[in-house]
């Protein structure tokens, strides 16, 4: 949005003032400062002011809401066309016009997504429709999801029915007799 009072006017109306408070009331240094400080700020509000009052925000009727909703902004905000949030919005704002003057015209919601994705694409939809190689993106998440179930259910039965099995120490050689006597003889001098 360009502004209608452009930056060069707002320097010299702080210079302006600053140069009149500056002769009149014979500032230093420091109380420059302060000045030029707060005469920045009243300008600053007054512009922001001045801005507020330009910017007039278009409302729209419910209809236009409600079919709206079926459509992404173009601005790349990825939101949906009814709820983009920024102000002025270069690609919002048309379309919601758009959407308002075929409405007028008589046109069905249902026309007019027909006409949107006839004008714009297919891009154009907040969802994808419910035929041919959009019916994928309906189905994979939820086909995704099932997988997954069943591999954890599979998984969790087949780690429940596992038996422990017991080590059988079959090949384990045999401690020799003179070692066996020796740690006998150890253990009673011990005890």
């Amino acid at each position: 949005m360009k502004s209608s009072i452009p930056a060069r006017w707002i320097r010299v109306f702080l210079r302006f003032f600053q140069k009149r408070l500056e002769s009149r009331f014979r500032l230093c240094g420091l109380q420059r400062q302060y000045l030029k400080s707060w005469l920045s700020v009243v300008a600053t509000l007054a512009v922001s002011c001045a801005l507020s009052l330009e910017s007039k925000a278009q409302v729209f009727p419910p209809e236009v809401k409600d079919v709206s909703e079926a459509f992404v902004c173009q601005c790349g905000c990825n939101h949906q066309l009814s709820a983009c949030g920024m102000v002025n919005c270069g690609s919002a704002i048309p379309l919601r016009t758009e959407i308002q003057d075929l409405l007028k015209q008589g046109k069905t919601k249902s026309d007019i997504v027909k006409a949107f994705v006839a004008k714009y694409g297919k891009v154009v939809l907040a969802a994808p429709t419910a035929q041919g190689f959009d019916l994928a993106a309906w189905l994979t998440p939820f086909a995704a999801l099932s997988f997954g179930l069943l591999l954890v259910y599979y998984l969790i039965r087949a780690w429940t029915q596992r038996k422990p099995r017991l080590a059988v120490n079959a090949s384990a050689p045999a401690i020799p007799d003179a070692y066996r006597d020796q740690i006998d003889k150890e253990l009673k001098d011990l005890g």
